[in-house]
């Protein structure tokens, strides 16, 4: 599939149902590029390989509403989006991985998709965070998310990851998201 393509197919169903067509067997084009050649990421039901790291250069889902995600030539959450941010409605927060990869002193194993949002538990979902980001720079996002759901508003969320070199710490979290249709955009440095 051409890159055009691929943006035509977005275009024409949306986002949540280009995934719809692994069902059909297809593979989406990331529309990234490694050297010359195109990267292409299929959807996979299982993220994990035997050693129970994340897969190289596939798209995936998970959580509680079965957020979208895509990993990296080196296995590393690079993309979490969503069309229709939820809150959950379980009570109590689920215990997690806290063995997040790259994680440096101070660091906090970090939800990508917060757990009061349904977002998995697992490596799937968790990266090493600053303590500041976490729990300051982060969550003050969150919780803009939260409150406009509560209130009946639409949230879609669109986040890249970026990481230096090989390295499994990120480095900058690319967030854009919109509110009943409002575009917001914001970087964190890691």
């Amino acid at each position: 599939m051409e890159k055009a393509d691929a943006l035509l197919v977005s275009q024409k169903v949306g986002y949540e149902d280009a995934w719809d067509l692994r069902n059909a067997g297809d593979a989406l084009e990331s529309g990234s590029k490694g050297g010359t050649s195109t990267v292409q990421k299929v959807l996979t039901d299982n993220p994990f390989d035997e050693a129970g790291n994340l897969k190289p250069n596939i798209k995936y889902q998970t959580g509680e509403f079965k957020y979208n995600y895509e990993t990296d030539a080196n296995g590393r959450i690079s993309n979490w989006n969503t069309d229709n941010l939820q809150l959950t409605e379980r009570d109590g927060r689920l215990n997690y991985n806290s063995d997040s990869l790259g994680k440096i002193e101070g660091d906090h194993a970090g939800h990508i998709a917060g757990d009061r949002f349904g977002g998995s538990p697992e490596l799937d979902n968790i990266v090493s965070q600053s303590q500041n980001v976490n729990l300051s720079q982060y969550k003050k996002i969150e919780n803009q998310w939260a409150k406009a759901i509560s209130e009946g508003k639409e949230v879609t969320v669109n986040i890249d990851i970026k990481y230096d070199g090989d390295g499994f710490r990120p480095i900058e979290f690319n967030v854009e998201y919109t509110i009943d249709g409002d575009f917001f955009s914001q970087s964190i440095l890691n």
